[in-house]
């Protein structure tokens, strides 16, 4: 039997099929209805004279009548079956069709007034009830002791940023226990449903949480920094789920997190508003190399110095400042739609895999947010069709953004525009702004995940002001709005305040 995919439900493999050589008919039927019948005939025998194929074609009817008569209308989805027809594919057809509602797979509907043929339905809330499992997150063990043990001695310390570094210390402690009880439904699945594919995907999240939970509970610290690179700091918090924030406290105290919002945006418009900054002219230097900066800096002063640009970057600029830049997109883009679920799907590059992968967002602002990174980051020989919406809009913009993707001439120069950004991120995050509020407030406990300030929540307030503080003195007034995030869960969080 052979399965396919199907692209409106996103590539995952929901249909199977095979040649019936008696009927001479293509059988098509949902993967999960074969899965299920399968199992059940295992567990609950069917009557003597029962063939495979024969079933699979019966059960077939229910989705291929409604697909040959298109124009008419089936009420509760039960399809009618006409029993003449039937009984010239197989005599025992009747008995087919009780065995099918005897063990749930269909449900039928009887005789009624005008109607002269029995109805039938694929049962699936009868089939998702039955199917669910759910990984245990527990499960996975290390058997390599002499792995473990080195695996857990490993502390990487970092002499770039002792002022965050050491807080990665005993203080940190992330309740296993408890993330392990309540994340156990976060690996469920419908059995009938799965392909071999999409289980190994379930046990490698599962595993991934759990190796990454395991070793903030053994207190296996890992920083380092590369400024070859983005020049981000990496520790166990910015690889950590942020489903394990509310686990995670430093001596018994809650730990609370402030936010750029629309950080690469932000950093973004900072660029453009001080590239002249003797700072960010460093940080171009570092990346783009020094005998370029000139250049850069010809062409940035060409387009951003006319009246034309500022009239169209003025109102982004506003909405980055203002943390609504998502929202500033959804009016752009509207081609894009929710599913009929009302969920919002597409399809982005995935670099961890390497190939393109379907996504899935609640709203269409959290899709703006994946979108974004699109714009920013697409390459300019093949250019996303969001980009190149966007570029309707902001031409000039646009330009400015394309000044820094092709002034080397190196293979993927296009990257070197995020890396700009995180550059810029990291010295204003890591370098400028937390070492200050370090020097004065040493006993703060202080940690970052990239574009976000972290610390307990007695010291939150302190954090807080400052950083509002040092935003204004050092991007010449270009501040960004900021969010806070107490890491509890909800019912914590009221009893916190």
């Amino acid at each position: 039997m052979q399965q396919y995919k199907s692209k409106k439900l996103n590539g995952k493999i929901n249909a199977s099929a095979f040649y019936h050589e008696g009927y001479q008919w293509k059988v098509v039927l949902p993967t999960i209805i074969v899965n299920y019948l399968q199992e059940k005939v295992h567990e609950q025998p069917p009557f003597k004279e029962f063939k495979w194929d024969n079933a699979l074609y019966f059960l077939s009817l229910v989705i291929s009548i409604p697909a040959y008569q298109k124009d008419k209308t089936y009420l509760w989805g039960f399809i009618p079956m006409d029993s003449q027809r039937l009984k010239k594919k197989d005599s025992n057809y009747s008995k087919y069709f009780e065995y099918f509602v005897q063990i749930g797979i269909l449900q039928d509907k009887g005789y009624s007034k005008g109607r002269t043929c029995k109805r039938y339905r694929y049962n699936y809330e009868n089939i998702n009830l039955e199917g669910i499992e759910c990984l245990d997150f527990s499960i996975f063990q290390m058997t390599d002791r002499f792995l473990v043990k080195n695996l857990l001695k490993e502390v990487v310390d970092n002499d770039d940023c002792p002022h965050l570094s050491k807080w990665f210390d005993d203080g940190l402690f992330l309740d296993f226990d408890r993330l392990s009880e309540d994340l156990s439904s976060e690996f469920c699945y419908n059995k009938y449903s799965l392909s071999y594919t999409k289980l190994n995907q379930t046990i490698a999240k599962a595993h991934s949480y759990w190796f990454t939970a395991l070793v903030l509970k053994e207190q296996c610290y890992r920083v380092s920094r590369n400024p070859d690179s983005d020049n981000r700091l990496h520790t166990n918090l910015t690889n950590m789920p942020s489903k394990f924030r509310p686990y995670l406290t430093y001596y018994g105290e809650n730990i609370q997190s402030l936010d750029i919002k629309n950080s690469q945006p932000y950093f973004m418009v900072l660029v453009l508003e001080s590239w002249s900054n003797s700072k960010i002219i460093k940080i171009m230097s570092r990346v783009f190399g020094s005998s370029n900066i000139g250049t850069i800096q010809q062409k940035l002063q060409q387009i951003t110095s006319s009246k034309a640009f500022q009239e169209e970057f003025a109102p982004l600029k506003q909405a980055v400042l203002a943390g609504k830049f998502y929202e500033f997109l959804i009016p752009l883009f509207t081609d894009i739609h929710p599913d009929y679920d009302g969920v919002f799907r597409k399809s982005f590059y995935d670099s961890d895999i390497g190939k393109v992968k379907v996504y899935e967002f609640e709203t269409k602002r959290d899709l703006m947010k994946k979108l974004t990174l699109q714009i920013l980051y697409t390459p300019l020989k093949r250019p996303s069709n969001e980009y190149l919406v966007f570029k309707q809009h902001f031409p000039l913009l646009c330009e400015c953004i394309e000044v820094f993707k092709t002034t080397s001439s190196k293979k993927d120069s296009f990257k070197l525009f995020p890396k700009l950004l995180q550059q810029v991120e990291s010295d204003y995050v890591i370098d400028t702004i937390t070492k200050q509020i370090a020097e004065v407030n040493p006993d703060m406990p202080l940690w970052t995940i990239h574009d976000s300030f972290c610390t307990t929540q007695s010291w939150f307030p302190v954090l807080e002001s400052m950083v509002h503080e040092l935003f204004l003195s050092h991007s010449q007034g270009i501040s960004p709005s900021l969010k806070p995030d107490l890491w509890c869960n909800s019912d914590e969080c009221l009893k916190v305040a």
